[in-house]
């Protein structure tokens, strides 16, 4: 691990403490993986382009990094990379197989040079495979791993794209990092980094096991016929009087005795719950009472009430959610909504580290700690190599 002791604003603490992240990653599963490695200490340098596009989400994920600007594309940026590389105990890339080594950045080449660098690709379809050359974006590896598939209340609708989380987030960021920890804890014994392909298709298809195994038992029936499809009368959520949405999750019998007594539905036979030939009527039922009162309502009915209810909350809710605020899980930065480190650990608990940096901030300050003379730092200034924030 690298010794230098941080920057000021960047979280000193963590069970990553000492750990050096270099992020060449660009638009979302790279950046918020490396931000799930500064949350718990790591010492993440974002590595950004001098002419970012006009839509890079990467600015989302920069809380307790720090920035340097280095254009590969000039003459001395793959150089510079490698010497930084050489300082570095991680690297993390998201480029399509191949760019790295047109760069002379691919892992034979830094790895020989830093044997401890630990070389983490994140990409959609992985290192090798029919696919590995292809564009995609999360649904695509979704679609193609199975979990789309799977998701949707009707068997005949197409299928709903869960925004990026179950692919991206899920399946790329979360994986990665686990990959990362992992590696930084083998190398604590044998002194070596290794390569790690952490591919979005594979953690989508490897979220998918629960349904896997159904299938394997004979007990998948398809897309909107599972019990926790939003089709069970039980498991779903409902429209309230006000616009809202209230949600039930009452599967075990104990919770479904107290949902029903809940809704007044006293002429329902409880042994029924799972002949999914009751459930349209039941649902059609449940879907009047919850419509005839507030979502506020229903709130306050299951508040007491082990029926498994909770609202569904807009994100412009979450900062005044009495649960939520308790925990610190939502906080509010001014105006600006934002969710704590997670998992909580109680003797090296992660935190959100400084405000994102200005873009380029500590460029000259990165290439000084990677052994960059000041005469070095100023001539790959003038030439356009790096970018830096004066």
């Amino acid at each position: 691990m690298t010794t230098t002791s941080p920057e000021p604003g960047i979280a000193a603490a963590g069970p990553l403490r000492g750990v050096r992240v270099l992020d060449m990653s660009a638009l979302g599963p790279g950046p918020f993986c490396s931000m799930l490695l500064a949350d718990f200490g790591a010492d993440v340098i974002s590595v950004e382009r001098p002419d970012p596009p006009s839509f890079d989400p990467s600015s989302w994920f920069a809380r307790g990094k720090r920035s340097a600007i280095v254009d590969l594309r000039a003459p001395g940026g793959p150089e510079v990379i490698a010497r930084l590389a050489d300082h570095a105990d991680v690297l993390l890339e998201s480029n399509r197989p191949g760019t790295m080594e047109r760069r002379g950045l691919g892992p034979d080449v830094l790895c020989a040079r830093n044997p401890r660098l630990i070389y983490t690709r994140l990409t959609g379809w992985g290192q090798h495979g029919a696919y590995r050359d292809r564009a995609g974006h999360d649904i695509n590896y979704l679609a193609v791993a199975g979990a789309l598939g799977v998701i949707g209340t009707e068997a005949d609708a197409a299928p709903v794209p869960p925004l990026a989380m179950l692919g991206d987030m899920a399946g790329g960021s979360l994986f990665a990092a686990f990959g990362i920890t992992m590696a930084v804890l083998e190398r604590a014994t044998t002194g070596l980094g290794q390569v790690i392909d952490s591919a979005i298709v594979d953690g989508a298809a490897l979220l998918n096991t629960p349904q896997l195994a159904e299938v394997n038992a004979g007990r998948w029936k398809g897309r909107g016929q599972h019990l926790l499809s939003g089709t069970a009368p039980f498991y779903g959520a409902y429209e309230c009087a006000d616009g809202g949405h209230f949600t039930v999750g009452a599967i075990e019998p104990k919770f479904y005795l107290r949902f029903l007594e809940a809704l007044g539905l006293d002429d329902v036979a409880p042994l029924d719950q799972f002949d999914p030939v009751h459930w349209p009527e039941l649902r059609e039922r449940v879907a009047e009472i919850f419509a005839n009162k507030p979502r506020a309502h229903w709130v306050e009915v299951f508040a007491d009430l082990e029926g498994c209810g909770a609202p569904v909350l807009e994100l412009a809710e979450l900062a005044d959610d009495p649960h939520l605020r308790e925990r610190g899980t939502i906080r509010l930065d001014g105006d600006q909504l934002a969710a704590a480190p997670t998992p909580r650990l109680s003797r090296s608990p992660g935190r959100s580290g400084a405000a994102p940096p200005h873009r380029g901030a500590d460029t000259r300050a990165v290439l000084a700690e990677a052994g960059f003379t000041p005469a070095e730092v100023a001539e790959l200034a003038a030439t356009g190599t790096i970018h830096a924030a004066d």
